[in-house]
């Protein structure tokens, strides 16, 4: 029901000859790529032997978030890929194989919201695009035999290195600590960090070809306080109905509109 009722939606604003401003909007998330999985109602609830006049909406609404939160750890991603790989047959990307630099095992997902891969097997996660500061002499030894890393010049410590998070992590069998990770931040976006403590500029050979001139080694954590990312957690929104958090806040109009099942609520910032 609910996928027919998102298809006649979808159908019905595609259609309109000459929508507003603010259905464009509507239209652009409409058409942003996901597709409703299942709901709950009442019926269901009924049908197992529930009370559902003395269920109120708040009640129902707090059963959908945590069942979809249930079923997200639980089965979503065995299901989708047995389903898509086994029973529908969709087609893989052909790339290098990824493998989990902990355990090695093959059973790796991508998650493109945290932008890290995850091992199902030994739940280790990481960020292929994130480095990490190994001092020398004990912690950088057995990257500096590898010749893999880059120096960092300006950490005080000379035989110091940036290695990727990966190889980090296949070296010490652990993640690093977040004060330990950085970014390597392109021009033109690495203006902004010139001059910042703890922010040193990339100028290695190997560096340079890989990142270009005026790169910057930046601090994770600077990287994501500059991007408004450091929230309280408990202050995010969530949708009540999937329990998602990449949420929408529209200050103009007073709501919260969820990307993943792209429910609608008021919503007012305190």
């Amino acid at each position: 029901m609910v996928r027919e009722l998102y298809q006649r939606l979808r159908e019905y604003f595609n259609n309109l000859p000459e929508p507003t401003e603010e259905e464009k909007q509507f239209i652009r998330k409409l058409n942003a790529g996901y597709f409703p999985i299942t709901s709950v109602h009442r019926d269901d609830l009924e049908g197992k032997g529930f009370d559902v006049k003395k269920i109120s909406d708040d009640d129902m609404q707090n059963l959908a978030k945590k069942m979809a939160n249930d079923y997200y750890e639980q089965l979503f991603w065995l299901s989708m890929e047995i389903i898509a790989g086994e029973i529908l047959g969709f087609p893989k990307v052909k790339t290098k194989d990824i493998i989990c630099p902990k355990c090695n095992s093959e059973n790796i997902r991508y998650d493109i919201h945290e932008s890290r891969f995850h091992c199902d097997k030994c739940f280790q996660a990481w960020d292929d695009k994130l480095y990490v500061l190994v001092e020398f002499p004990g912690d950088s030894a057995p990257f500096e035999e590898e010749g893999t890393g880059y120096p960092a010049w300006e950490s005080g410590d000379n035989g110091a290195l940036y290695v990727s998070e990966e190889d980090y992590v296949r070296h010490t069998g652990k993640s690093p600590e977040r004060d330990k990770c950085y970014r390597a931040v392109c021009w033109p976006d690495s203006q902004k960090y010139m001059g910042t403590k703890g922010c040193d500029p990339i100028q290695d050979e190997n560096g340079i070809r890989d990142f270009g001139t005026s790169a910057y080694w930046v601090p994770i954590l600077l990287t994501e306080e500059a991007a408004g990312r450091r929230m309280d957690k408990k202050m995010a929104p969530v949708c009540p109905e999937c329990g998602g958090t990449d949420i929408d806040i529209l200050s103009d109009e007073g709501v919260a509109v969820c990307n993943g099942c792209h429910l609608e609520w008021p919503y007012v910032e305190d």
